[in-house]
């Protein structure tokens, strides 16, 4: 087996996905990449330069310089691989990529003086760092949105065409009552558009950091009170309106002070993230479960070339609902890191565990990246088996229904047996239709005649029950409920953050 030293360049430098195939080829994962981080970190450095040259504490030549050297243009002269192995040496990366940058603005600008020293004025590594992460968070919780609301659209009007197609409920693994699938339909839609809002309220006002070394901004100030006297700064131009302007221009928000080790901002995020992989997951194992042959009530969307098995040809394996399952499994633990990290920051600049974070928030946008690409995809196509779910509806029968029954014949049972002579000690009414349930289930394989469920309760009940009144009490789906009414209910709350309309 070749050493990393016979790879290409290219195939150490790109993350390909091999061993991730959830969020592999997803655009989740394109925005997070190393080098759309970097990206983001020269960015956030010319940005604020470019803030620094408009209120005349650098030169516009200098503020260029910068902006050149932060062009997505120029992105591949970057050396991934060497930035990545220097930044040993500091404990991150910002440390080589601004020697990087400075290096390249220069070049920009060989006639002005003092432009390296021109950018990263009076800020920090964490200060960078943190607000190129919150950045790029938000193009990815960009991309996760609109696919959460194809998925919802797409889940709003499933439930809407099947809010009255029958089926059972399941409890504990087993049948339960009737239902709808257009009611489970719309379960999994109000997942979905919950986790999209949680993520719209945890993305909304995503915070710049900027506190310099220590949180003080004393850098900043000392540049600021300098400038003052110099005459190149007006009065009425502090340190807190330089941060106001980046913010702005970076598009996101300016708190109150530096959060460096208050990780709120983060973890909010993360937690946000993850609720999306858990309502993409509750999805793939409903489908995990109505996929199989047994149940045959659902089918993934079918795409050549997928889901096949190479030993057994005649396998369909619902490899998207596997796949989201996996993200499901693995985000957990990839919050709990989130948050171990921020639980453990201490004092002023964080010894490790503000390091610890970067991977798993990372890993955070990319499983919810892919858990909301594939589930899109995955409601977008799925293919309902309305004979399936009416088979399987009423392979219990009547019995299904055991809990209406209670309540409506009951009281008949109780009054019938109190009417009859010679039966004994009172019963309930309870009592005799469990004691009617058991002879029923006791029959089922020997088939007697009239040993039936039906038969044994027509038999215990008085003549003012009709045959007709019996059969409609009997019918699985003249007992879901409200359900229709509750698929209408939960359409119309999140109608408005889907891709969806009636037309």
């Amino acid at each position: 087996m070749p050493g990393v030293s016979g790879l290409t360049a290219l195939a150490v430098e790109a993350d390909a996905g091999l061993l991730d195939p959830l969020s592999s080829g997803t655009t989740a994962v394109l925005q997070s990449s190393d080098a759309n981080y970097l990206l983001h970190l020269l960015q956030v450095e010319a940005a604020w330069t470019a803030v620094l040259a408009e209120h005349g504490m650098v030169t516009a030549v200098q503020a260029e310089a910068a902006a050149e050297a932060a062009d997505p243009r120029h992105l591949a002269d970057y050396d991934l691989i060497g930035l990545a192995h220097a930044g040993q040496n500091g404990g991150n990366v910002l440390i080589p990529a601004l020697k990087a940058m400075r290096a390249r603005a220069a070049q920009a600008a060989p006639t002005e003086s003092a432009v390296s020293s021109a950018i990263h004025v009076g800020a920090t590594s964490q200060d960078i760092m943190d607000t190129a992460m919150l950045r790029m968070a938000a193009q990815v919780a960009a991309t996760i949105l609109g696919d959460l609301r194809a998925a919802v659209g797409s889940l709003a009007a499933m439930a809407t065409e099947h809010r009255a197609t029958p089926m059972v409920a399941r409890s504990l693994a087993q049948h339960s009552l009737p239902s709808t699938f257009g009611l489970r339909a719309a379960g999994w839609m109000s997942g979905l558009a919950q986790a999209g809002r949680r993520l719209e309220d945890a993305t909304a006002d995503l915070p710049i950091q900027w506190g310099g070394a220590a949180g003080t901004m004393a850098a900043l100030s000392g540049r600021v009170a300098r400038a003052r006297a110099a005459g190149t700064l007006d009065a009425g131009t502090d340190a807190f309106t330089l941060v106001e302007d980046l913010a702005q221009r970076l598009g996101l928000t300016a708190p109150a002070g530096p959060w460096q080790t208050n990780r709120m901002p983060i973890t909010g995020l993360a937690a946000a993230l993850a609720d999306v992989v858990a309502a993409c997951g509750k999805i793939a194992n409903d489908v995990l479960i109505s996929a199989r042959i047994e149940n045959g009530e659902l089918g993934e969307p079918l795409v050549a070339g997928r889901g096949g098995s190479s030993a057994m040809p005649h396998k369909q394996n619902p490899v998207l609902s596997v796949m989201i399952h996996a993200g499901a499994l693995g985000a957990p633990g990839t919050l709990a890191q989130v948050l171990t990290a921020a639980g453990a920051a201490n004092e002023e600049r964080p010894d490790g565990a503000w390091h610890a974070e970067w991977p798993a928030l990372r890993q955070l946008m990319r499983t919810a990246g892919g858990a909301a690409a594939r589930t899109a995809e995955l409601v977008s196509g799925l293919r309902v088996n309305t004979d399936r779910m009416a088979e399987n509806l009423n392979r219990v029968g009547p019995l299904l229904v055991s809990e209406r029954l209670m309540a409506e014949l009951a009281p008949l049972l109780e009054q019938q047996a109190g009417g009859e002579p010679g039966s004994g000690p009172a019963r309930s009414g309870k009592e005799r239709l469990q004691e009617i349930v058991d002879r029923s289930l006791e029959s089922q394989h020997s088939q007697q005649p009239g040993n039936d469920f039906r038969s044994l309760l027509r038999a215990a009940l008085p003549d003012t029950v009709s045959d007709a009144e019996l059969d409609g009490l009997l019918d699985p789906a003249n007992y879901t409920g409200e359900a229709t009414t509750l698929v209408d209910r939960l359409v119309a709350e999140y109608r408005n953050f889907a891709e969806w309309s009636t037309t």
